[in-house]
């Protein structure tokens, strides 16, 4: 590919972005890590809305931020409140005491 470089700013932060998407949603989905994975979501999803989807407004169908907002205020939520009963990182805790 010609101009393709695998270096830069553009490349790492592709490459940031995309782990944490990857591996940020399988922590949410196993329930470990809750807090950090759901942070780093976060921050991700806020990148996505005022790097890219803020210029084309509210609606999806303008590819805006409605629906990058849905994951931005399910990743603070679960940030704020933590992992539920049935996560891992609940048992692991009761297995630590």
């Amino acid at each position: 590919m010609a101009g393709f470089h695998r270096s830069g700013p553009g490349y790492l932060m592709a490459l940031a972005a995309g782990s944490a998407e990857f591996f940020g949603g399988i922590a949410l989905l196993i329930g470990l890590l809750i807090r950090p994975a759901a942070l780093a979501l976060a921050v991700t999803m806020l990148v996505a809305i005022f790097s890219v989807h803020v210029a084309n407004g509210l609606f999806m169908s303008n590819n805006g931020y409605e629906f990058a907002l849905s994951p931005l205020a399910i990743t603070v939520s679960l940030a704020i409140s933590g992992a539920g009963r049935a996560s891992l990182d609940r048992y692991l805790a009761r297995q630590m005491q």
